[in-house]
């Protein structure tokens, strides 16, 4: 048996004519943490990473890429169907450019999945933002059959909201947080199934199989 018939999610990419969302392997998890200790886009992502929940921390070479390693087989160590978080690897042209995330908890029950995402500041302002979440929601909507993603971005993150914007997310209220010790606006975003539109054909889904499916408590597909 090799390690992806064990753990097939490693299996999974999705693909679009512009890039692929893959599970990274081992050099593409070290080229993942230099970019991440190198600096990223989202702020949001920020946030996420000094939180007590989950996340990594900006800091000095290489605590800073040692704790992206250390979210990242995290993120592993914690996976059960009823509570997981893929971290997939963003490659554009062989080379990776950030990361794009996709969770969910009781999925079988909510059809609810959750999304974030970071691409490294050298890689910023070319698009790969939207591509990239476009890519995430087709795995969402069209492979797991959800019925609802959430996202959320600082009020002054106008790019990323602008993503969302752009792609049919609305508004879901926003929440007060504090963030480098100054009070932070959070905007709440929420893309159901009947706003999602997908006119693409260049958007596909590998290794989607009925064990990856069974790991992330995917039940009612077939109904939705």
């Amino acid at each position: 048996m090799t390690l992806a018939d064990i753990w097939p999610v490693r299996r999974l990419r999705v693909t679009t004519s512009a890039l692929e969302l893959a599970v990274p392997g081992e050099d593409e998890l070290a080229e993942l943490a230099i970019r991440a200790a190198a600096g990223i886009y989202d702020p949001q992502s920020r946030f996420l990473a000094r939180s007590p929940v989950a996340g990594w921390e900006s800091g000095p070479s290489p605590q800073a890429e040692r704790s992206f390693l250390r979210y990242y087989w995290a993120s592993l160590a914690d996976w059960r169907p009823s509570r997981w978080n893929l971290v997939m690897a963003v490659k554009v042209d062989g080379a990776c450019v950030g990361v794009q995330e996709i969770g969910a908890q009781d999925f079988g029950i909510t059809g609810t999945v959750s999304t974030g995402s970071w691409i490294a500041r050298r890689f910023q302002g070319r698009g790969h933002g939207k591509e990239m979440r476009a890519a995430i929601l087709h795995l969402a909507f069209a492979g797991l059959g959800a019925d609802r993603a959430d996202s959320a971005a600082w009020s002054t993150n106008a790019p990323s909201l602008g993503v969302s914007w752009s792609l049919g997310y609305r508004s879901n209220g926003t929440t007060i947080r504090a963030f480098d010790g100054a009070r932070q606006e959070q905007i709440n975003l929420v893309l159901d199934r009947e706003r999602w539109e997908s006119h693409r054909d260049d958007i596909a889904i590998h290794g989607l199989g009925d064990e990856v499916l069974e790991l992330m408590d995917v039940k009612r597909a077939a109904s939705r």
